[in-house]
């Protein structure tokens, strides 16, 4: 500090500014254990939060809830655009998101169509539990291709996302009870 009073002050004023990420940051760790106990429904949440933030950051016209909704005709591009972030950054990542999204598609349309099929042709009604199978496999596909999610947000290993809060075990809560109805409704049709 001087003693001239009229002197300008020295200390250090501009802000620093924080740039937010335009991708949802999570842990593929925790991404996988939402998915996996919500019962697959974490995942609207997940596209949700990735399409709107995404939407603030670059002040796009789109609709979030809509893409969140209809998530699956939407993963492609949001893929793209993460990998485009990267490339834009100067830096690689090497991961086949195209071919990674086009299995959790698959695997998500497939296990609803066959579980529709089950439902109504008989010869499949015992095979119908099979669909079942969708929810871990596509939980587990999510968590991987959050690698390149969290590589275009500058946050790798998802560190700023992988504690749970209050708001997760409410996504988690009614899956966990769906999954026990499941199980209760598969042990009374097999054991009673």
């Amino acid at each position: 500090m001087t003693d001239d009073l009229y002197a300008p002050p020295t200390a250090e004023l501009t802000d620093v500014l924080r740039t937010s990420s335009e991708f949802y940051v999570i842990s593929k760790r925790k991404l996988l254990i939402l998915g996996l106990l919500s019962f697959g429904l974490y995942t609207y949440v997940w596209a949700y939060k990735n399409w709107s933030l995404y939407k603030k950051i670059n002040q796009v016209d789109i609709w979030p809830l809509a893409r969140a909704f209809f998530f699956i005709f939407f993963m492609h591009q949001l893929y793209r655009r993460a990998d485009d972030r990267v490339a834009r950054s100067g830096r690689k990542f090497d991961f086949d998101f195209e071919q990674w999204a086009t299995v959790f598609v698959v695997v998500t349309v497939g296990a609803n169509l066959f579980d529709a099929a089950a439902g109504r042709i008989d010869s499949l009604h015992a095979y119908k539990n099979l669909s079942l199978l969708g929810t871990p496999v596509c939980a587990y596909i999510l968590s991987q291709c959050q690698g390149m999610i969290n590589f275009a947000a500058g946050d790798p290993e998802g560190q700023s996302n992988d504690r749970f809060t209050p708001w997760n075990y409410l996504v988690i809560v009614p899956g966990v009870v769906l999954w026990c109805l499941t199980f209760l409704g598969l042990w009374a049709i097999y054991h009673g």
